[in-house]
This record gives C-alpha cells, sequence and structure tokens, in this order.
C-alpha cells in the first residue's frame, strides 16, 4: 500500500510543474523546548560553593529569595506571604554511629525523611552526598498555619528541590 502513495504522489508532482511547496514555518523555535536560565543574582551567589547546592524548583526566580554563601555551607531564605521557607546545607564532621540497638540502626540505614513541629516551625533535616541539610518554614501565625502545623506544603517543597550549583 506504501509504495502505491509514493508513486501517485511522484505521478501528482510529474504531471504538475515538478515543484512541491512547503510553507515552513516562519519561527523555527516554535518546536524546541526553551530552557529555563538562572537569574544572574542567583548565577553569581552559587558560583563559589563547592557543595551540591539544593534550592526549590519553583522558587528559583522568586524575587525574595536571598542567598548566603561560604564555599562548605549556604542558607537560602524565600519570603513568603505570612511565612519565610528557608533551605540550608552545610559539610559538619559526621560521626559514624556505631550500636545494637536494632531500633536506632533501622532508622540509620532507612535514612526515611521526617518532618517535625517544634518551636512554631515545621522542619526536615536530611542528607545528600554526605552534607547535611535543613529544610524549614516559620510561619508568623504558626498554631494556625497549616504550613506549620501539617507537613504536606514542606513535603512538596521537599520533593521539588533541584541542584543548581555546586560540586559533588
Amino acid at each position: 500500500m506504501k509504495p502505491l502513495i509514493v508513486l501517485s504522489t511522484l505521478t501528482i508532482l510529474l504531471l504538475g510543474d515538478g515543484l512541491l511547496e512547503v510553507a515552513w514555518p516562519k519561527n523555527t523555535l516554535l518546536y524546541q523546548k526553551q530552557q529555563k536560565h538562572y537569574p544572574l543574582a542567583l548565577k553569581r551567589a552559587i558560583k563559589d560553593i563547592t557543595l551540591p547546592l539544593y534550592l526549590p524548583q519553583s522558587y528559583l526566580e522568586d524575587k525574595s529569595l536571598f542567598l548566603v554563601s561560604d564555599a562548605n555551607f549556604y542558607t537560602a531564605t524565600v519570603t513568603l506571604e505570612g511565612a519565610v521557607l528557608t533551605i540550608t546545607g552545610d559539610r559538619t564532621y559526621q560521626q559514624k554511629i556505631k550500636t545494637k540497638n536494632k531500633i536506632l540502626k533501622k532508622r540509620i540505614e532507612d535514612n526515611k525523611v521526617t518532618f517535625n513541629h517544634a518551636e512554631g516551625l515545621m522542619m526536615t533535616d536530611f542528607n545528600r552526598h554526605n552534607i547535611n541539610y535543613t529544610l524549614s518554614i516559620e510561619c508568623e501565625d504558626p498554631e494556625k498555619d497549616q504550613r506549620c502545623t501539617q507537613e504536606g506544603f514542606l513535603r512538596r517543597v521537599y520533593k521539588e528541590l533541584v541542584m543548581v550549583g555546586g560540586k559533588r
């Protein structure tokens, strides 16, 4: 069936003037996926950091994003309505824990991310690439704001962390 279609197309071309006009799109970038570029201020702030720097993807271009960094640590804050979101990363000494306690051993091996509500904050500590990270949110009204009383908001932010700089 396919050779018949090709043959009929060639016949139509030969019977006509032999030219096939194609209406190419004027904007050739139309079909290419556009890449997002980080704001210049963020690029400058992350260039000297040697540890992997994670930030929440949906706040990368937020104008309130503020970053304080050194080669071995960083703190990024985003001012939200009624709250402040913070992520820190640092290289600190980590002592290996040797224990015979099976429950503690299992928790260490699982390395499951847990979210804790304490002192008006919702937070989690985690480790990636042998670097310690803390993600937290502090609310103006910590007893009523669900971002500080329930883990849903911070869990979503945690899931959208992307590495934007630094070195492993």
